[in-house]
Formats: C-alpha cells, sequence, structure tokens
C-alpha cells in the first residue's frame, strides 16, 4: 500500500497551520495576561498618590510642624506638661530615645538653670508621601534664653520630620537636623 503524497501534504499543511494558531492564542494570552499584571502593579503599588490625598499631605504637613515645635518649646514652670504633650506627639524608637534624652539632659537644665525655648515653624514642605508615613521639611526659628543669659538667643533650623500614621493620628517617629 503506498501514500498517495498529494494527501500527506495538504494533513501537514493543516497540522503546521493549526500550531501556529495555537502558539499565536498563546502568545496574546501571556501579554494580555502581562499587560493587566503591570496595570494592576502601577495602580496599587506605583501611584501612591491615588492611595494619598490632598487632606492626607496637609494632615502630614500640619502635625510634623506642630508636633516639631512642641517637640522644641518648653519652661521652667511648665517642663512636665510641656515634656508630657511632646511625647505623646511621637511614637516608635523616637519616642523612646526622645523621652530618655529629656529626663536625663533637657529636664534638668530647663530645672537647674532656668532653660527657656520657644520655638516657631517659619515654613514646611512635603518631602515624601506614602499612605502610612510622611517625610516633611521643616523650618524653624527657636528662641532660647536661660538665668545666665537673659536675651533670648536666636537660632535657625531645618529638620527632616518623619510622621507615621498610628490610629489615625500622625505622630513623629524620626527627627533628623539637616
Amino acid at each position: 500500500m503506498t501514500i498517495d503524497e498529494a494527501t500527506v501534504e495538504p494533513v501537514s499543511r493543516r497540522t503546521a497551520a493549526a500550531l501556529a494558531s495555537r502558539w499565536r492564542l498563546l502568545a496574546v494570552s501571556v501579554l494580555i495576561a502581562s499587560a493587566a499584571v503591570l496595570t494592576t502593579l502601577y495602580l496599587t503599588q506605583y501611584r501612591v498618590d491615588r492611595q494619598t490625598g490632598a487632606a492626607a499631605e496637609e494632615a502630614a504637613v500640619a502635625a510634623a510642624s506642630s508636633a516639631t515645635a512642641a517637640l522644641l518649646s518648653y519652661a521652667p514652670e511648665t517642663i512636665g506638661t510641656d515634656l508630657s504633650t511632646a511625647q505623646s506627639l511621637m511614637t516608635g524608637d523616637f519616642s523612646t530615645y526622645y523621652g530618655k534624652f529629656t529626663a536625663e539632659v533637657v529636664a534638668p537644665a530647663v530645672r537647674d538653670r532656668g532653660v527657656k525655648a520657644q520655638a516657631h515653624v517659619i515654613d514646611s514642605a512635603l518631602m515624601e508621601l506614602q499612605p502610612d508615613q510622611a517625610k516633611v521639611l521643616v523650618f524653624l526659628k527657636q528662641e532660647t534664653a536661660s538665668h545666665e543669659r537673659p536675651e533670648p538667643a536666636v537660632t535657625a533650623s531645618s529638620v527632616v520630620v518623619t510622621v507615621t500614621k498610628v490610629d489615625g493620628a500622625w505622630l513623629i517617629s524620626a527627627f533628623d537636623p539637616v
């Protein structure tokens, strides 16, 4: 029995065409799935501005500014309240560090030498915003006086304040002088 070459050739062409069609369908499916994954990643991971709005930006900047002023303002008559208020505006390791530093350095100086400091935020600007964390550049002026130097000394400085959202409130989690 011989195989007719005329019938073999159309079968091979049909098989090749079917395979090519399947590969094209597979390639198109992979491209569509890749585009869907990339779009999802872009909208959920890289488009942070969609997860945060202008209200979050304003709240983070306002919290960083007011907390910075509270952190750097104290007087001998109100040192306990001043430090407690400032401590309530912090979180994490920075809160622990600040509590230890103020107990060992700031509070004794305020009580013994009558150090009085008043910080005023001149300006502030958002550097970075994530849904639960922000970095804010804060420019401030601080006036410091004491029993030895009753005339206030004025210093200008800037700090990068990292605030973290804890239970809906922006709290200082890092404080880095620039």
